[in-house]
């Protein structure tokens, strides 16, 4: 396992070049992917020296386990789920997103590379169809390692219901900003956090919930809107980069956040489809938001920041907790006494 990292270590550039090849992901977060995967094998390389924490529990292989990952993390998240399964003495089949079959080919080669048994550890690109579902479904697999929407786990729970089903579903995230927050900070944080990968990952910051004296002041605003204006957008292929195509041309939902204001709204910087291509848009940021909205309420999954007025801070965390899906959360807020409160009232990962 520990070579396995050594192995995903010299193959950084190729497994960079095949990220951006088949998602358009930009340098700088192909890379960041990369080095996660290695912390995950020299991680899972050690797991098995915590036994004496769990002594008196007795642990059993499941068989056969089919990581599910998806195209956003193509690299990271399945490099996690196959080190762990294998560190746990089970055998492997890696299905990759159909989005990202270069990056999971090249992953797997890898680690074949690296001294992991190609009967230990199989590769099986399948189309996201009855053929996807004969493979999590067949009797002879132990369990299966799901990365993606809440939509697929509730579906693969509906095909079998009594399947072992590890799953992390994505979500709709916000970061809080107070009146004592660092406005630099939390706008530099603001700004990477919805628009890192274009916005399309579940820890993407896709609303700001701001305290009143924060979304009322212009200068925040100004500073804001410049902030992700300066973001260079073009091809993954250009280092200076930092919004890139997105993978997929936009679905029904983003194609509305991006082209569409509902009642109320209005956009501090309109987003623009750069160079004719549907999969490039320039940043976009909304203010306006209200609660229960089609914004609030929806995971959009593009470069689309949403900001929501809240009168104090219990209000800006009833405004978080109204979604009923996140997996992140974030705020930039100094100070005990109103960071208790949101350790208390604001849960997140």
């Amino acid at each position: 396992m520990l070579r396995a990292g050594i192995e995903l270590e010299r193959n950084r550039g190729d497994l960079i070049g095949a990220m951006i090849r088949d998602g358009g992901k930009a340098i700088t977060e192909a890379d960041s992917e990369v080095s996660e995967a290695v912390d995950f094998a020299n991680y899972y390389a050690r797991s098995l020296d915590l036994g004496e924490a769990v002594a008196d529990c007795r642990s059993e292989p499941l068989g056969v386990v089919v990581i599910t990952p998806p195209w956003n993390f193509p690299c990271a998240i399945p490099c996690g789920g196959m080190l762990a399964a294998l560190m746990a003495g089970n055998t492997v089949i890696l299905k990759p997103a159909p989005e990202a079959t270069l990056v999971g080919w090249q992953m797997i080669n890898t680690l074949w590379q690296a001294g992991i048994p190609r009967t230990v550890l199989q590769f099986l690109p399948t189309p996201d169809n009855e053929i996807g579902q004969a493979l999590v479904t067949d009797p002879r697999v132990g369990g299966v390692i799901l990365t993606g929407s809440r939509a697929t786990a509730l579906m693969f729970e509906g095909w079998q219901p009594e399947m072992r089903l590890f799953a992390e579903t994505s979500g709709k995230n916000s970061l809080i900003v107070t009146g004592m927050a660092d406005h630099d900070q939390a706008i530099k944080d603001l700004v990477r956090s919805a628009f890192g990968h274009n916005g399309q990952k579940c820890s993407a910051a896709s609303l700001g919930i701001l305290e009143a004296e924060v979304y009322d002041n212009p200068d925040f605003r100004r500073q804001l809107a410049d902030a992700a204006a300066s973001l260079h957008v073009g091809s993954a292929w250009e280092l200076a980069s930092k919004v890139t195509p997105l993978t997929q041309e936009p679905g029904e939902n983003l194609r509305r956040a991006l082209t569409r204001l509902d009642e109320g709204e209005e956009w501090l910087l309109a987003p623009q489809m750069v160079d004719g291509n549907p999969r490039l848009w320039s940043p976009g940021i909304k203010l306006g938001v209200r609660p229960g909205s089609f914004f609030h309420q929806t995971e959009c999954f593009g470069p689309v920041l949403g900001l929501l007025r809240a009168e104090s801070l219990p209000v800006a965390v009833e405004l978080a907790n109204a979604h009923p899906l996140w997996s992140d959360r974030g705020h930039s807020q100094p100070g005990r006494p109103r960071g208790a409160l949101l350790a208390r009232t604001y849960p997140g990962g």
